[in-house]
């Protein structure tokens, strides 16, 4: 299955984080029809991989539950690994995957990471890196981070300036998972810019 890629109409609240499997920590276990394959977040993964992580995490998105104001973390660091999708909203159904790490300072709130390893739909690889920017865990608000994601990647046009908020959550009893959804522009040098939309997925 190709990637799912949030629509005008997503609520944040909807795209929780939820286990590949039981396997927490850098390398995660998917499973399939034949066998169960060791993905390590350390190594550039392939588009197979992408795909297959983003698949089973939407697939099973509900399974986690939102994480209870009261149980995300006060103090101590989290990195979460997984996907990172963008859509071009022009009517070209340009869209790409990437790998991506969100790093979570639970005691300063600060939120860093971004995603490369960029692949088209049709599964070649495309340069390009976005990192996340200003981000935050907002707690006072509830269970809600928020920040920027801004770098540049290429679409089948070019190489396009990615200028996008982010906003998610926290899945799982204790903040296991994050996801998140990205909104903004996507501009090729010389012409206006062009809506983008797209979602992070990620665990522990």
């Amino acid at each position: 299955m190709l990637c799912r890629f949030p629509t005008k109409e997503t609520d944040v609240t909807a795209l929780k984080m939820i286990p590949l499997t039981a396997c927490i920590g850098l390398a995660a276990c998917v499973s399939n029809s034949d066998a169960e394959e060791t993905i390590d977040f350390g190594t550039q993964l392939s588009f197979a991989q992408l795909d297959t992580i983003e698949t089973a995490l939407v697939d099973v998105i509900d399974m986690a539950g939102v994480t209870p104001v009261d149980n995300i973390p006060d103090t101590g660091l989290a990195t979460y690994n997984g996907t990172m999708t963008f859509l071009l909203l022009d009517g070209s159904e340009d869209g790409v995957i990437g790998q991506a790490e969100m790093n979570v300072n639970f005691g300063s709130t600060l939120i860093t990471g971004g995603a490369d390893n960029f692949y088209d739909l049709n599964g070649n690889a495309t340069a390009g890196a976005v990192t996340i920017d200003d981000a935050v865990v907002v707690t006072m608000l509830g269970n809600f981070i928020a920040g920027d994601v801004n770098g540049a990647i290429t679409f089948g046009a070019g190489e396009m300036e990615i200028e996008t908020g982010l906003a998610g959550n926290f899945s799982g009893n204790n903040a296991e998972y994050v996801s998140g959804v990205m909104s903004g522009n996507a501009t090729l040098a010389g012409n206006d810019p062009i809506l983008v939309q797209g979602a992070i997925f990620a665990a522990e």
